[in-house]
């Protein structure tokens, strides 16, 4: 089994509050990143007027130096912290939220537990899908831990046309070993180095204008919960295709497609894969 050690990554200490979590100073922490195919996704749901946010937001992109293309992340403006104020306002007039986010933030109760939180594929840990992030690191760990190889290899083909703004996408899921049960596929698309307002309470003055919003959920290709996969036996590949025209402040040149199986009775994702728009 090969492995790679890797040193000063960042952990998180947290002191949780009924509203914006704090998340303390990160230190250093010995980690062995485990070789093989599989990936994890993290779902930080934030908001912009979210202080503690940008803290654990940093942090988590930081072990993207570690993990590299196994670590995807998705950023999902829900709840109280990403309420916009009027048009008239000087800041924090720029809406992030999605339906899609809304409903799954909705759903799993994350930011009615405070933010920063989020979920790593999706598990459940001690009976818990929410995880604050200070839990991250260690479930990122155990999933990339697996040194077997993923059940389901996924690949994701885009075409995008700029005149008529078109993104096709295709989706190819081959298993490698049966599932058993319920399966589906999502398609999520998410946009990079997006400019706007963001609260941090490490920052002098708190309220940052020129803030870079990281992987941010756009909107979904085939609805929050997905497709069902007809058939999940051993040497079977499934195809999908989808269709969406993006919105004309998007830039393309920024946007991934991040596209998941997961088992639709435990919500737990399977494998995950992203693209970007443009290649």
């Amino acid at each position: 089994m090969k492995t790679l050690k890797l040193i000063c990554l960042p952990l998180f200490a947290l002191l949780t509050f009924q509203s914006c979590d704090e998340v303390e100073a990160p230190y250093k922490e010995e980690i062995i990143v485990v070789g093989g195919d599989r990936k994890v996704l993290v779902e930080d749901y934030t908001g912009h007027k979210c202080g503690n946010c940008p803290r654990a937001a940093k942090a988590l992109h930081d072990l993207k130096d570690v993990y590299g293309d196994r670590l995807i992340i998705m950023s999902v403006h829900a709840g109280g912290f990403a309420t916009v104020f009027p048009p008239s306002a000087p800041y924090y007039t720029y809406d992030f939220r999605t339906p899609e986010g809304t409903e799954l933030d909705t759903d799993f109760g994350i930011s009615a537990i405070g933010n920063p939180n989020g979920m790593v594929n999706r598990r459940q840990v001690n009976g818990n899908y929410v995880l604050s992030s200070t839990s991250w690191l260690g479930e990122i760990s155990n999933v990339l831990g697996d040194a077997s190889p993923a059940p389901v290899k996924i690949e994701i083909e885009n075409t995008f046309d700029a005149t008529s703004r078109t993104l096709q996408t295709e989706i190819n899921s081959e298993f490698v070993n049966s599932l058993g049960g319920a399966h589906k596929l999502c398609v999520f698309l998410v946009e990079d180095s997006i400019i706007n307002w963001q609260k941090d309470y490490d920052a002098s003055p708190e309220d940052i204008p020129d803030y870079v919003h990281r992987d941010v959920l756009r909107t979904s290709m085939n609805g929050t919960y997905g497709d069902a996969i007809a058939n999940t036996t051993a040497g079977t590949i499934d195809t999908k295709n989808y269709s969406k025209t993006l919105d004309a402040t998007w830039n393309e040149n920024n946007m991934k497609v991040i596209s998941f199986v997961y088992n639709e009775v435990t919500k737990e994702i399977i494998q995950v894969e992203e693209h970007e728009v443009i290649h």
